[in-house]
């Protein structure tokens, strides 16, 4: 056994590729602008990563940041980049619907991350002749943990939205932050999701914003693996359902991508960034330290800063993680690591990878490799 595991570490001792040629996108994935067109919202949900109120820019300022992602992202092919519109709650904005306007002039793909109370049938209407392709729904658990986080009758509306949403041709992604509680109805919720929705998400709690102090409701290692394990045994016997597995903690054995450890793990510096209502711009809406601010700095500049560069460099990181074979494939969550020790590059307090998971997953941890570096080479 020990022979294996020293093996397969090997495998996964990847070497580091020219970070020149791929320091501005991942190539495996499309990159993302989540733009908080508005910090407006109608709930106050105990666990949100919002705090203090934000200015909110008017339409000339909006379209000048709009200008800036365009520049930013000009060398990356329109089908792969989209922008991702929240808030606050998005439906709140008086400028959504110029802003998927002009989403849909540059021909990148639009969708709007809701809560979905004010989605009623006109609005659905409006989502769809702006050309909206998907809507991203909150959903915290089922309909009495749903409540007890976004309040009496959210469920409902949660789930009327959705119908709305699919009725008008657009589709629906359900978004659920892993708890404690939510973990617990993993079952009835991907049953949910596969009546009344097109995929779902699962995401975990970070304890930042309004919800610093629910470090309490965040599951333990061995609690996230097993709700991790139920969703994929639910994914494998239902293939309709699409249940992408985005975790940077399953990655490296449940999606063997391409040829660059960039393409994997942990979003934070390679495919995504996010603007918040006042044109601050953060690496992660999870980890607010700022980047700089929109209206002020090319996106382009910002995304070669010390910091950028700094987080992208998997190498800084400490702990479990620094020392861990998978690291630039993996890197853990960096905004849950900033969360509860105020250091970006500390360790994933909830990974519960170990060595020996390796002859578990052993066919698939060489699978991986081969398909990584398939000459045996690199650089």
């Amino acid at each position: 056994m020990e022979q294996l595991q020293f093996q397969l570490l090997q495998l996964f001792q990847l070497r580091r590729v020219r970070r020149v040629s791929l320091r501005r996108f991942s190539p495996g994935e499309p990159f993302f602008l989540q733009w908080h067109v508005t910090d407006r919202c109608n709930l106050a949900c105990r666990h949100c990563y919002r705090e203090a109120p934000k200015a909110e820019l008017g339409l000339p300022d909006l379209r000048r940041v709009w200008e800036n992602f365009l520049d930013f992202v000009g060398a990356v092919p329109h089908e792969k980049a989209r922008v991702q519109l929240a808030g606050g709650e998005p439906m709140l904005s008086p400028h959504l619907f110029e802003v998927l306007n002009w989403a849909a002039s540059a021909g990148l793909s639009a969708r709007i991350l809701s809560n979905g109370v004010l989605i009623d049938r006109q609005a659905a209407a409006n989502l769809k002749a702006h050309r909206c392709g998907i809507v991203q729904l909150s959903l915290e658990g089922m309909a009495e943990t749903h409540d007890s986080i976004r309040g009496p009758g959210a469920f409902a509306k949660v789930l009327n939205a959705a119908k709305l949403l699919r009725e008008a041709g657009i589709q629906v992604t359900f978004a659920v932050t892993l708890t404690k509680a939510s973990a617990a109805e993993v079952r009835g919720l991907l049953n949910l999701a596969s009546k009344s929705a097109d995929r779902i998400g699962f995401h975990r709690l970070v304890p930042c914003g309004s919800g610093k102090d629910l470090a309490a409701a965040m599951l333990s290692p061995a609690e996230l693996r097993a709700a991790y394990d139920r969703i994929i045994r639910f994914k494998q016997g239902n293939p309709k359902l699409d249940v992408p597995l985005r975790d940077p903690l399953w990655k490296p054995f449940f999606r063997c991508v391409k040829t660059t450890p960039y393409a994997d793990g942990c979003s934070v510096g390679f495919c995504g960034i996010c603007v918040e209502s006042d044109a601050t711009v953060y690496a992660c809406r999870r980890m607010p330290i700022p980047v700089g601010n929109a209206l002020k700095t090319p996106l382009a500049e910002l995304w070669e800063s010390e910091l950028m560069e700094g987080l992208r460099d998997r190498d800084r990181l400490k702990g479990r993680c620094g020392g861990c074979a998978l690291r630039w494939r993996c890197g853990g969550c960096r905004a849950i690591a900033w969360a509860l020790t105020n250091d970006p590059w500390a360790e994933d307090p909830q990974c519960f990878f170990r060595p020996s998971m390796m002859e578990n997953l052993g066919w698939k941890a060489l699978t991986l490799a081969a398909e990584l570096d398939p000459g045996g080479g690199g650089g």
